[in-house]
């Protein structure tokens, strides 16, 4: 964890649990992108700290729920952006430009 510019941290955390909903993912591996070293240098503008860095993600599903298109074991990558689905860009196919878009690790 980046607990402030120039400070790595490494801390347990508690293990995730998935909602009756959602696909459990154990993660495998996570890239380092320019984002992770501007957060840690501190020139980026849009995050507060602490900061869990690394959105570059694929893992493994673990768990899923029933009648989901996903299997226990299936290897995935992670899609990191957040984007609300109803503006202009989401509704164009291009939710990487949505006006409310949040990544995972940034926002």
């Amino acid at each position: 964890m980046c607990q402030a510019p120039e400070h790595l941290d490494l801390v347990d955390r508690p293990p995730p649990s998935a909602r009756a909903s959602e696909v459990l993912v154990r993660i495998r591996r996570i890239g380092l992108c320019g984002t992770d070293y501007h957060i840690y240098a501190g020139r980026h503008p849009f995050l507060s700290y602490p900061r869990v860095m690394g959105h570059e993600l694929s893992g493994e599903v673990e768990q899923v729920p029933e009648g989901s298109a996903f299997t226990p074991g299936q290897r995935v990558a992670i899609n990191p952006y957040l984007s609300c689905g109803i503006c202009i860009a989401c509704r164009g196919g291009k939710p990487n430009a949505c006006v409310t878009i949040s990544v995972l690790g940034v926002h």
